[in-house]
């Protein structure tokens, strides 16, 4: 009894043994086919430049992937993956809009031939949408993040974008969604220097929400373009004006006030340096004003400073006080006649017209006599004969604390020779 169980332990034993021998020999043979089975491998469309040209595109199902079912031999099996393994659909030859069903072709790694391939896969068909492309320019627009602050005494100037606009393409319905392209500048710091650099481009719909590009299949020609963003410093500066002393009086007789008085420019750090004060473009004869004047005068700015105030014009109101004046009627027979024209003899038609003087120095006015004051008519502007107005410049000879007040003319009468 004892041998005969010693005996079955045995046979099983040895069993085991010959299936173990059998499978490893059944293994070890490298021309037995397997099965593989590969997962969400990209279908790849060949001719979508053919396609482009012809001013097609791909729209659904253009990111489409497959699981494939494959045998293969033994040998070869561990050269099969995703990274190896493609499916193509040729669209070279589509020339019209609509949806398509196509059988693909299977690209095995390049060291397996094709041929000791067999696809299993149940369902071999790619089906895609084919649509009309259109392609339409949108402006470019660079806007700050939201958490972008500048820094005190700075500002910003405006975007400069090259190139100022790109051509976003797809589906005619995609692209009519796109209101402009947007650059977006950010930075954890404060800005106080002008950013320059290369930023990429997004898409802004209708609706001022950012579109998602790779949803709505649309491309741009350009993903990034150069953005300057200047960024300069600011300061307040007062205006002033210059005055020309005359008619007896000097700066010293003169009350000034000039509305603003004063405006914030912004410029670059060296443009501003040692700037106190901005001089408006006219000079104020004091002695073309009796009492008070009001003038309005442009603000001009150096080209390297721009006006962040925006106020354009100056209001400059001036006022003398301290000055005492007197009125002198003047004889016009003693007129003298300057730049009359060749050809031309002019008579004086004006008998007398009266002269305004004024000073400090109550005294030295009254002290002024007619015969003081040498009138010079200025013919220069004669060009046709008959009665007209020339202008008169008067001179105050001996007296230099006292001048002339405003601007005279007389009626001269104009013949040929």
């Amino acid at each position: 009894m004892e041998k005969i169980k010693e005996s079955k332990w045995t046979y099983a034993i040895l069993s085991v043994l010959v299936a173990i021998i059998m499978w490893m020999y059944v293994g070890s043979d490298l021309n037995v086919e397997t099965t593989v089975e590969l997962y969400n491998i990209p279908v790849v469309f060949e001719g979508k430049d053919d396609l482009a040209d012809r001013m097609l595109m791909i729209t659904e199902g253009a990111d489409q992937t497959v699981n494939l079912k494959l045998r293969v031999n033994r040998s070869s099996l561990f050269k099969f993956n995703s990274d190896t393994v493609s499916v193509v659909v040729d669209v070279s030859k589509i020339e019209d809009p609509k949806e398509y069903t196509s059988t693909y072709r299977l690209v095995t790694p390049n060291t397996v031939s094709s041929s000791s391939v067999t696809d299993l896969t149940e369902n071999k068909e790619i089906t895609f949408t084919v649509a009309r492309l259109v392609e339409r320019n949108v402006e470019v627009q660079g806007r700050l993040d939201s958490d972008v602050v500048v820094a005190d005494g700075y500002q910003i100037g405006e975007f400069s974008i090259v190139p100022g606009t790109v051509s976003v393409s797809g589906e005619s319905s995609a692209v009519n969604q796109v209101d402009h392209a947007v650059v977006v500048v950010s930075s954890e710091a404060p800005l106080s220097e002008t950013y320059t650099g290369e930023l990429p481009v997004q898409l802004v719909g209708t609706d001022g929400q950012m579109l998602d590009q790779e949803a709505l299949h649309l491309a741009v020609d350009m993903d990034t373009v150069q953005v300057t963003l200047p960024v300069v410093q600011t300061k307040e500066v007062k205006l002033t004006v210059d005055l020309k002393a005359g008619g007896g009086a000097t700066a010293d007789h003169a009350e000034v006030d000039i509305e603003p008085k004063s405006i914030t420019v912004a410029g670059s750090a060296s443009a501003l340096e040692g700037l106190t004060e901005i001089t408006l473009p006219k000079i104020i004869d004091l002695s073309q004003i009796y009492t008070q004047e009001e003038y309005t005068i442009p603000i001009q700015l150096d080209s390297e400073l721009t006006n962040v105030s925006g106020v354009t014009q100056a209001t400059v109101t001036v006022k003398l006080s301290g000055l005492t004046s007197r009125t002198i009627e003047v004889e016009t027979g003693s007129i003298e006649q300057a730049n009359l024209p060749e050809g031309y003899t002019a008579t004086v038609v004006t008998q007398s017209f009266q002269v305004q003087i004024r000073g400090e120095d109550a005294e030295a006015v009254e002290s002024v006599i007619a015969s003081q004051l040498r009138v010079v008519a200025d013919l220069s502007g004669v060009t046709a004969v008959g009665s007209q107005t020339v202008p008169v410049q008067i001179y105050l000879n001996g007296s230099s604390d006292v001048g002339v007040v405003g601007s005279y003319r007389v009626s001269v009468s104009v013949q040929r020779e």
